[in-house]
């Protein structure tokens, strides 16, 4: 019953104010009439009734305010007029307003476009039921320096028959579908995987149903799920396409289609199109390959920790009952989110881009305060008379913070508006980024709220000093000095000096940063290859299987016709092709290899080596020297002796001062088992396993003896690159057409794109270290001006007590440097303690590194020494009878 009165006295008090306060007026006035009258009776005048009556009411306008005060609904009444007034004194100072507001701007713009990546990828949950019960399952090899490996489906298989504390554990690996007509073929990416993975994810189809474990099992009818853009696009949505067939790449065997999964359904970031069973041979040799990825879900109640101790009581109990396959391999049990997050540093690379945008917003904020700090002193007669009248310091700091929100407010909608606007352009350089969802990263309500939220924050951060500041201020002194001219305390200017100095030293930590990462990508950029990666094609081949690839020599057959037509066609140097691109990408652990001759290694302590399958011509496409002995020739087929080249680095580490060619190895999990090859060359080191990596031993293998089913050719052209795709696609087909290129880039663009990461956090860096330099330099400016401006008359003095312009000149300047040495200071110390925590993001750089740090300083002191130089010399112009008649 007493809400209705309450919500209605509220609309009067404030919508039809002026009846209220006409209201309020009349009886105010009567109340005052009233004890007049009863002075008057008591023998008063007149005069001195109305006089009495005045002070014992305690002042009309007084009794007023506390009636407003009392009233329904008086804080917001309040607030409005606070607003309205801290929205005219923003108008009244535009170039004040306009400062602030884009200052704030870029700070929350650069906050609220990173903030959608980092949101999307780490803080959002995943888009299924009970998202923190899902968890990876791989192995480690803590002698080689991994913490994650693909896990064989031998120990899956253990796994998923021994543990306890998961309620569902499956494994995954990609597999490639086909659709084919009479004139082409198109590749279709897709996934086998095991059949409790749908299940796992809580993902139910909408279309017909999933397979059943028994389905799981080799020798079963061969069926697959379809994803719903897939479906769509490929088959427009028709519900009859249940029953139809696609054919698989590895074996063109007809999977017949069962179901459809749900629109949006998405598995980190791959958008793959068709589903699979896993199809485990328990007794196949490939269950020893790490080839798996294997995700569990957890039974409620059961913690990760829980569930990693009994993963570590499974590791060493498989080492002691397989100790030849699980000898010195671990287990670990990682959130899914995280472990995706923490793919090619992506997780680091994010939270130190935020980082970043952080010291931006604190810079942003400081500026802010010290504008506000300078406009405080200026308003402190406005404030000395507002106390005067009764406001109380509450009051005071209260409509100062408005203030400061509606800034605030304006900045961080300018700041939404330019991260909205710059977020294709993000978007457009950011590399591949893995998420559970399509179009993850969006600027959407949430991402508008973060910048609302942001501008809040950073109103309070920088309009609390300036409003406790000038609230404190002693009436008196106050009420004087504004007869003398606004000068501002002691403790205003160091105020305004500190936060100058924390701005300088947020500025050298972020440029400190910058400069490592910028130095660490050029050592990248020019990390020394050891092959020629200029005018070379790459062109993937896909996919050599089934019945028409079914033995070494029809596989030899096309590759021999397809390098004779490739070297026929004009512009082509030489052509080749490899296994696999060095690219900056997780290659594994490598392949346990032996030496004929020298013991067997225990199990757990392997020689391990990385290998390629090549052809013949590939050391002469990339132009990798051959240090010694001879490369592959047409004649190392599959009707001679196995051979193999190795690189510098496995020759020096195995046969220091002796010669290699000549000896035999075996890769112990190269298929089929047991081959032994003769080394009859040895190749100079290359990057093989992409940019920034070190150098490991290396066995080439020639494709013509081992079943290279997939493979990348290797284009050398004597003109542009790009020139040539459509011959090599044309020769391809004409050479097979159940073959097909799925990718077709120079080998410089690939090398490129395998340093995206790098290059998207570098550019984003650079840009914010320039910003904050900006801002910074503004606030030294900001504040040598101001100070310039209130030093006007004692400037004069100076002058006319003989001072030159150059001793002018080093006053101001010398007053700067000063606060720049000090913020340059503290934040180099800031700079060496952060930089060991992006150790992880550098490369061919110390986080301290010297030459790095110095030239950071000496940027910015160079920078804020023209700052104060600007004001200076303005300084030194004054006429010093004009600054003696300043004040």
């Amino acid at each position: 019953m007493s809400l209705l009165p309450n919500l209605l006295g509220v609309f009067r008090n404030i919508f039809r104010k002026q009846v209220a306060e006409k209201d309020l007026d009349d009886e105010v006035r009567s109340y005052v009439e009233l004890l007049a009258e009863e002075k008057i009776k008591q023998g008063m005048t007149p005069a001195e009734a109305r006089r009495a009556a005045r002070i014992e009411a305690g002042g009309v306008e007084q009794v007023k305010e506390e009636v407003r005060d009392a009233r329904v609904g008086a804080w917001l009444d309040t607030l409005l007029q606070d607003v309205r007034y801290g929205i005219r004194m923003l108008v009244k100072s535009p170039g004040f307003t306009i400062v602030a507001v884009l200052t704030l701007a870029l700070g929350i713009g650069a906050n609220t476009a990173i903030f959608s990546v980092v949101n999307a990828v780490l803080l959002e949950s995943l888009p299924y039921r009970e998202p923190a019960q899902l968890m990876t399952v791989l192995e480690t090899k803590s002698s080689q320096g991994l913490d994650w490996l693909y896990i064989t489906p031998a120990n899956f298989l253990e796994w998923r028959r021994r543990a306890t504390m998961f309620e569902s554990i499956a494994a995954s690996h990609g597999c490639g579908f086909r659709l084919a007509d009479a004139n082409n073929a198109k590749f279709v990416l897709g996934a086998c995987a095991s059949a409790s993975f749908f299940p796992m994810l809580r993902v139910q189809p909408i279309l017909g149903r999933l397979w059943s474990p028994e389905e799981d099992l080799p020798g079963r009818d061969h069926v697959a799920v379809l994803s719903y853009e897939f479906w769509r696009q490929q088959y427009g949505s028709d519900p009859g396409v249940i029953g139809k067939t696609i054919q698989r790449n590895l074996d063109s065997e007809p999977y017949t289609i069962i179901g459809v999964l749900p629109s949006g359904f998405q598995f980190a970031n791959e958008n793959v199109s068709v589903w699979a069973p896993l199809d485990l041979d328990a007794s196949g040799q490939a269950l020893r390959y790490h080839s798996q990825l294997v995700f569990a879900r957890l039974k409620p109640g059961v913690t990760r920790e829980q569930a990693q101790s009994e993963m570590d009581g499974m590791a060493s109990q498989l080492e002691r009952e397989f100790p030849q396959t699980n000898t010195g391999w671990g287990i670990t049990v990682q959130p899914l989110q995280r472990f995706f997050s923490n793919m090619e540093n992506t997780r680091n690379t994010l939270l130190v881009l935020l980082a970043a945008v952080g010291l931006l917003l604190l810079i942003a904020c400081a500026n802010i305060a010290n504008l506000l700090l300078a406009r405080a002193t200026v308003r402190q007669r406005e404030m000395a008379v507002r106390a005067a009248l009764g406001a109380t310091r509450f009051r005071l700091i209260r409509q100062l913070f408005t203030e400061s929100l509606v800034l605030g407010l304006l900045g961080g909608a300018a700041g939404f508006l330019l991260a909205w606007t710059a977020f294709g352009w993000l978007i457009a350089i950011a590399p591949r980024i893995p998420s559970f969802r399509p179009h993850a990263i969006r600027i959407d309500g949430g991402i508008f709220a973060f910048a609302m939220a942001a501008s809040l924050l950073a109103s309070i951060v920088f309009g609390l000093t300036p409003a406790l500041r000038i609230s404190k201020q002693d009436l008196n002194e106050s009420l004087r000095q504004t007869a003398r001219g606004a000068q501002g305390t002691v403790r205003d200017r160091a105020a305004r000096y500190v936060l100058v100095i924390g701005e300088i030293a947020l500025a050298v930590v972020l440029l400190a940063g910058t400069g490592l990462l910028i130095e660490s990508f050029r050592n990248l950029q020019n990390d020394r290859l050891g092959f020629s990666s200029g005018h070379v094609l790459t062109v993937g081949v896909c996919c050599l299987y089934g019945a028409n690839f079914s033995t070494q020599q029809q596989i030899n057959l096309f590759y021999r016709q397809l390098f004779d037509r490739l070297r026929s066609l004009p512009g082509v140097e030489s052509a080749s092709a490899t296994s696999g691109l060095p690219l900056r990408l997780f290659d594994g652990a490598g392949s346990p290899f032996m030496i004929q001759g020298r013991p067997v290694p225990n199990p757990g302590h392997e020689t391990l080596s990385d290998s390629r399958l090549v052809e013949p011509d590939f050391f002469q496409t990339m132009r990798i020297p051959l240090l010694r002995g001879r490369s592959f020739t047409a004649a190392d087929d599959e009707d001679h002796a196995l051979v193999a080249v190795i690189n510098e680095t496995m020759a020096h580490r195995h046969w220091p001062g002796g010669d290699p060619v000549g000896q035999q190895i075996q890769l112990v999990n190269l298929q089929p088992l047991g081959r032994w090859f003769t080394v009859v060359g040895v190749a100079a080191d290359s990057k093989d396993r992409g940019l920034g990596k070190d150098t490991r031993s290396m066995v080439y293998l020639n494709d013509l003896q081992n079943e290279a089913r997939g493979a990348v050719l290797l284009v050398r052209t004597k003109a542009d690159p790009h020139a040539l795709i459509a011959g090599v696609r044309e020769t391809l087909r004409s050479v097979n057409r159940d073959a097909w290129i799925t990718n077709a880039k120079t080998l410089d663009e690939a090398l490129a794109e395998s340093l995206s990461p790098q290059r998207f956090s570098v550019t984003l860096l650079t840009l914010f270290a320039v910003l904050a330099l900006a801002l910074a330099s503004v606030g030294v400016y900001g504040v040598t001006a101001y100070t310039v401006a209130q030093r006007t008359h004692e400037i004069g003095v100076r002058m006319a007590l003989g001072a030159g312009p150059r001793d002018i000149v080093m006053l101001i300047v010398g007053q700067g440097l000063r606060l720049t040495l000090i913020g340059v200071a503290a934040g180099l110390v800031g700079a060496l303690a952060l930089m060991r925590l992006m150790t992880s993001l550098f490369f061919g750089v110390s986080p301290h590194d010297p030459f790095t740090l110095i030239f950071t300083c000496a940027a910015l002191s160079a920078v804020a020494l023209l700052a104060c130089y600007l004001p200076a010399r303005r300084a030194m112009k004054v006429d010093p009878m004009e600054a003696l008649r300043y004040e």
